[in-house]
């Protein structure tokens, strides 16, 4: 409340709203700072999955051997031609779904490399080939499962 000099009404009654906006960025500031911090990855062993579908025979396959070699349809390429063949690809069919068949043992930004090419080249619907876990599967179960990675 405050006390107007010189007025004939009296007290006038009101809130101060300049140390409610203080308080409200301050906070902003705070979440925003901490809101980073929240997304932190975790360890992860892949490749195998117990869930997943078979889209082996729509869909386009590019592996990687333990070389760190790339091969698409029976031909071993270099990223660059790998490209330019998926662009071809993309072309006639975009929503054709393109598998990742990456060994255990590559490193994590070759993998990342191919699946950007892929990307670029115009696909969405790009999967991991991942073997089931030893045990876990039925005995009738396809040997291998994609999961799907959804497009960013």
């Amino acid at each position: 409340m405050s006390f107007t000099p010189g007025s004939k009404r009296g007290q006038m009654a009101e809130i101060n709203m300049t140390p409610l906006i203080d308080v409200m960025l301050v906070l902003l500031i705070i979440f925003m700072v901490a809101a980073p911090m929240l997304t932190t990855g975790v360890d992860v062993n892949l490749p195998e999955s117990t869930t997943g579908k078979n889209l082996q025979s729509e869909a386009l396959m590019v592996t990687l051997d333990r070389d760190g070699r790339i091969q698409f349809e029976k031909d071993f390429l270099q990223v660059g031609a790998l490209r330019t063949l998926l662009r071809q690809k993309a072309a006639e069919n975009r929503k054709r779904p393109v598998m990742v068949r990456a060994d255990h043992n590559i490193p994590y930004g070759r993998v990342i490399t191919v699946v950007d090419a892929i990307r670029e080249a115009g696909f969405t619907q790009v999967g991991f080939v991942t073997q089931p876990l030893v045990g876990q599967a039925p005995a009738d179960a396809p040997a291998p499962v994609v999961t799907e990675v959804p497009a960013t």
